[in-house]
């Protein structure tokens, strides 16, 4: 039986609940077996605050209640910049029999056509654009006809705002997991000072 497995790529710098609500809407309603936060190595199309290691054990603290959430490092394991279309085709002959959905946001399905390789990345995996709050919908000329649109609850968080909140002190707590809360202050990440 083909499993259907979707991934969810992110420098997840921190992992919030936005990403854990994309992930189950999109294993509920595109009856997926398992949805993998795919932990983005060195994206070339963006940068990270945290190390490695501190993005992988946030995303490990955010996933682990979750039997249908799982972590997926293989793109930290390589050097230089990683491309969707490679982590693709190594999914795929690894187990050629589970059938692969990439799981994108607006904004970064706005930039496919800028993406390495896209054609072959499309050919390896049905792609699910999800809606978020501010994005503007992507050219539906610039993308293939199979696409599949996703709709899901607005949450208005991002990592780049949690960064700044939790840099100034400010409130966190409900907006990252707990356990993801708690690593953050325990390790002082993003110059918070209240431990």
């Amino acid at each position: 039986m083909t499993r259907r497995v979707g991934l969810l790529g992110g420098t997840f710098d921190p992992p919030h609940l936005g990403h854990l609500v994309v992930a189950e809407c999109a294993r509920v309603e595109l009856e997926l077996d398992e949805v993998r936060l795919l932990v983005a190595g060195d994206p070339y199309q963006k940068s990270t605050t945290s190390t490695s290691e501190h993005r992988v054990a946030m995303v490990r603290a955010a996933v682990a209640d979750d039997e249908h959430l799982t972590i997926d490092t293989r793109e930290l394991d390589r050097s230089g910049p990683t491309y969707t279309a490679d982590t693709l085709a190594e999914l795929t002959a690894e187990t050629p029999e589970t059938r692969w959905f990439f799981i994108l946001g607006e904004d970064a399905a706005a930039g496919l056509s800028t993406w390495e390789r896209v054609e072959e990345a499309f050919a390896l995996a049905a792609f699910v654009v999800v809606t978020r709050p501010g994005d503007a919908a992507p050219d539906a000329a610039t993308l293939p006809d199979a696409i599949v649109h996703l709709q899901i609850p607005q949450l208005e968080v991002s990592s780049t705002e949690l960064r700044e909140r939790f840099a100034a002190g400010r409130a966190t707590r409900y907006l990252v997991p707990l356990p993801v809360d708690a690593y953050v202050r325990t390790h002082r990440l993003y110059g918070n000072d209240d431990g």
